[in-house]
């Protein structure tokens, strides 16, 4: 028998759930060293930011008392002279202790945005857990902060800003305020001064605006609405999007019923309630849409405060869904800072002058005399937007909105995107080809241009002309051109930085160079680009306002730098003016010329169908930006189109004699060499030290050499690279060498000749493709790229003349169809003559004779007379008397209609 093999002791097995818990801790010590690693590391490259987070954390807790939470202020907003324009008070700010606020809407409150309030110190670290790993696992973002927190952030730091540091801060104030209040009291707070939409802080306000009535006398429904606001008070806005708001209504209603603060029937009754809103508009002592200074002053402070609390504003986007994205958050954060200008506060410094306003309003409005047409809404048509800026700060000195404020709120200035037309071409074509080297007269050939729908607004091409003359004529298709052969897309980057706020990605595209825009521009835009012109180039934000103080935070919130963005060179900008200079003087501009300065520079700009008209105009001290269109786009007569002119004439006037500007030029760059018209760019000699001499002579030395050396491997690059012969590389350089001479040699009569020059051309760049030494073939290269050029140059002058051609046909053409015409006429009127003649003596016979046929024969002659004058000849009027005599002659333009008998029975035909 065999014995069976004795088998090994098995190793003892762990029950299943033992093994379960053993790759637990393993995993979770893992997790705890990589997270102590990361900390490690972030605390070594961030540790001095996150302590001095820390640090003004608390310093910023010790100065919160109640009153930081308790009804503010008003806001203040002065003049230029510390005279106040308006205080911004609410009429509804009432205060409501905890007692009397309505127990379903603080339990519901922590239901729905922190269940865990009356456990955590401020902050809950649990929470913040959950999120992270509901966005790992989900890639859904869970909020994170505590009501603390929200109430930190909304009102006690007022910063937006996405990053550690602003988050550490927050987290340590977060936990002061939890040792220094009670729970009662931080949602006494909160509810008191959450934002909810259309300028209500604070339940009570809401309850009153949205549903008339005060917030313990609101229904289950009403209360589940205003506590989902707070989340987004734009998506969830009750009034703009119903749905929306019904939606997170009914989220609410859920968790309330989850958390079983109400009864299942309460919620399902809640839930086929509609939202039911019976607004109340307050009447706030708010009101600024009657003055368009003031108006603009408080927008500007807007995004001001935006600015300071973190909020990033932002002119350039990756696609359309960014965009969108962060409309939507500029929207909300807008909505929310000027809740709180307007709820108390602040106190607003401007730059505005009530009087130098009032002019300048008084000057549009002269403008317009005689327009007093008005639309369907009551409104005046067509409008006006004028922006007059500060040259040497770069400040709005006065904004006129539209012709008047009566029945009309909108600051078309900067709320209004409208198309520029040609103003554009200056700071989209123009400059930034100056900055690349052209001048006012390098030469641009007008003449068709392939793949873009862009004509000009005269028919035909007038060939080569120079950028002057182009810009004086406002000619499409060089401003077009120009653009299109910018390599960096300056004409749209140069936007971004002067802060064209309607950009889209869609403009990054050339035909922007004649006005083109997806949406439009505003005349603030307009006018504080143009002005970057008068300080070389540099662009300084637009804005009336000068400072900005926070009462509630002690502190100025925002101080006007005037800080320079560079955007154009000195020597373009210098350029640009001069250019400008002749659209006043010889070109489409000549209405602006002002009669108190000789120096003024502009452009118009008109788009097509003469919807939209345009003009910018300047001094060294002064930029006036005007747009003249219909609010709901129609037709402009031509004298409407005239208006922004007439405007900059009015407006500059005024402002030379009342800013006593003297009559002098725009001040030229030491770089510039003027020789009449002409201009020049050179570099200005700098005087040298004797170190600076003889570290740019070492420098000089050094290059040289470098050169050289560069040069001879160069040289010898087919011989160490290649291993040829220098008789073989002399064979194929003497190929492409013979090439381009005879092609040189050669001119294309035809354009039908093209297509095979090109080919030609091609062929000889094969044949340089064979050459080895590198610095020929570059040198082949530019040439065969020149000959390209002149190629293109020779076919776009031959489509001219064969244009030209074509139009001298045609007129040949005309002109004979209407000798042919003319011949037939002097035919038909010679036939005419003679029946006439005859007609006339029988007229004269019949009355002599008093036929009974005679009226007959007069009608006859009428007849005969009113065919010779419809084929433009000349039949002289007659008056026969009863003998048959012609008594008198008068004009033959006489209506026939007017020839009858008189009392005397007599043939007439009188004028």
């Amino acid at each position: 028998m065999f014995k069976r093999k004795k088998q090994p002791p098995k190793t003892p097995q762990l029950p299943k759930m033992r093994r379960g818990w053993r790759n637990f801790w393993l995993v979770l010590a893992t997790l705890y060293t990589v997270v102590i690693l990361v900390v490690g590391w972030f605390w070594h490259t961030r540790g001095p930011a996150f302590q001095q987070a820390i640090g003004d954390g608390f310093a910023l807790s010790r100065t919160v008392t109640k009153q930081t939470f308790y009804p503010k202020q008003p806001t203040t907003v002065l003049d230029r002279n510390n005279q106040v324009m308006k205080t911004l008070t609410r009429t509804q700010s009432t205060y409501i202790p905890f007692a009397k606020i309505n127990p379903l809407l603080t339990r519901g409150l922590v239901a729905v945005e922190d269940k865990r309030f009356y456990e955590h110190h401020g902050v809950d670290l649990y929470g913040m857990l959950r999120g992270a790993l509901s966005y790992v696992s989900t890639r859904q973002v869970q909020g994170g902060s505590t009501l603390t927190q929200q109430l930190v952030k909304n009102i006690v730091l007022k910063d937006q800003t996405q990053s550690p540091t602003r988050k550490l801060k927050e987290m340590v104030v977060a936990q002061q305020l939890e040792k220094k209040f009670s729970k009662h009291q931080l949602l006494e707070f909160y509810l008191n001064d959450v934002y909810l939409g259309h300028g209500c802080y604070g339940i009570g306000s809401a309850a009153q605006y949205y549903f008339s009535k005060n917030q313990d006398q609101l229904s289950l429904p009403e209360l589940a609405l205003l506590i989902g606001m707070p989340n987004n008070q734009v998506l969830y806005d009750p009034l703009v999007h119903p749905d929306a708001a019904k939606q997170r209504r009914d989220t609410v209603l859920m968790v309330l019923h989850q958390q079983k603060l109400i009864t299942k029937a309460q919620y399902q009754q809640a839930l086929a309630t509609p939202l039911g809103l019976k607004i109340h508009n307050f009447t706030y002592n708010n009101d600024i849409s009657g003055n368009y200074a003031l108006n603009s002053a408080i927008n500007n402070a807007t995004e001001e405060v935006m600015r300071a609390h973190g909020f990033v504003l932002r002119y350039s986007f990756k696609n359309d869904q960014d965009q969108a994205a962060y409309a939507q958050a500029y929207t909300q954060a807008y909505n929310t800072y000027q809740g709180q200008i307007l709820n108390g506060g602040y106190t607003i410094h401007t730059t505005i002058d009530q009087a130098l306003q009032d002019q300048v309003q008084a000057q549009v409005t002269k403008a317009f005399a005689g327009y007093t047409a008005k639309d369907a809404n009551g409104k005046l048509q067509p409008q006006v937007s004028t922006t007059v800026v500060d040259n040497k700060t770069g400040d709005i000195l006065a904004v006129v909105g539209g012709r008047s404020t009566e029945g009309d709120y909108l600051n078309r200035t900067w709320a209004s995107n409208r198309q520029p037309g040609s103003a554009a071409k200056p700071i989209t074509a123009y400059a930034p080809a100056f900055q690349r080297g052209y001048t006012p007269q390098s030469q641009m050939l007008d003449g068709p241009v392939s793949g873009a729908n862009v004509h000009n607004w005269y028919n035909g091409y007038r060939g080569n002309v120079t950028l002057r003359n182009a810009l004086a004529d406002s000619i499409n298709t060089v401003a077009f051109k120009l653009a299109a052969s910018d390599p960096n897309h300056d004409y749209f980057k140069n936007l971004e930085k002067m802060e064209f706020t309607g950009l889209t990605p869609k403009d990054d595209n050339p035909i922007i160079a004649i006005g083109g825009f997806t949406k439009g521009v505003t005349t603030v835009e307009m006018a504080s680009a143009y002005s970057s012109f008068s300080r070389g180039g540099d662009f300084i934000h637009p804005t009336n306002v000068s400072e900005i103080y926070d009462a509630n935070q002690h502190q100025v919130v925002y101080q006007n730098a005037h800080s320079k963005v560079p955007v154009y060179s000195a020597n373009a900008s210098y350029m640009m003016l001069n250019t400008m200079q002749s659209v006043v003087k010889d070109g489409t501009g000549k209405d602006a010329a002002l009669d108190n300065y000789s120096y003024t520079a502009g452009k118009t700009g008109t788009t097509d169908n003469s919807k939209d008209a345009y003009f910018v105009g300047m001094t060294p001290d002064f930029t006036v930006a005007t747009w003249v269109g219909h609010d709901v786009s129609e037709y402009l007569s031509d004298a409407e189109v005239q208006l922004p002119m007439t405007v900059f004439k009015n407006v500059g006037t005024y402002l030379v004699q009342q800013l006593k500007e003297p009559n002098q030029d725009f001040t030229q760059p030491k770089t510039i060499v003027k020789a009449g018209d002409r201009l020049t760019a050179t570099q200005e000699s700098k005087k040298l030290t004797p170190l600076d001499l003889i570290k740019r002579d070492n420098s000089n030395f050094i290059q040289q050499q470098v050169a050289k050396n560069k040069q001879r491997l160069a040289d010898l690059d087919y011989r160490l690279v290649y291993h040829l012969t220098k008789g073989e590389e002399a064979k194929r350089e003497a190929a492409v060498r013979g090439a381009i001479t005879a092609f040189d040699a050669s001119k294309m009569t035809g354009v039908g000749q093209y297509t095979q020059f090109m080919d030609q051309l091609q062929e000889i760049r094969y044949k340089n493709q064979k050459v080895r030494r590198m610095r020929v073939k570059q040198e082949f290269d530019r040439e065969i790229l020149q000959l390209q050029k002149q190629l293109t140059m020779q076919k776009a002058t031959l489509d001219l003349t064969q244009e030209n051609q074509r139009q001298a046909a045609l007129n040949r053409q005309k002109a004979q169809i209407q000798a042919q015409r003319d011949a037939q006429k002097a035919q038909i009127l010679a036939g005419l003559k003679t029946q006439y003649n005859s007609q006339l003596q029988k007229t004269k016979a019949a009355y002599a004779n008093n036929s009974s046929d005679k009226a007959q024969q007069r009608e006859k002659l009428l007849d005969i007379m009113n065919q010779i004058r419809s084929y433009g000849g000349s039949a002289p009027d007659v008056t026969i008397t009863e003998n048959g005599a012609e008594a008198s002659s008068s004009s033959a333009n006489a209506s026939s209609s007017s020839a009858s008998s008189s009392s005397t029975d007599t043939a007439t035909n009188d004028q």
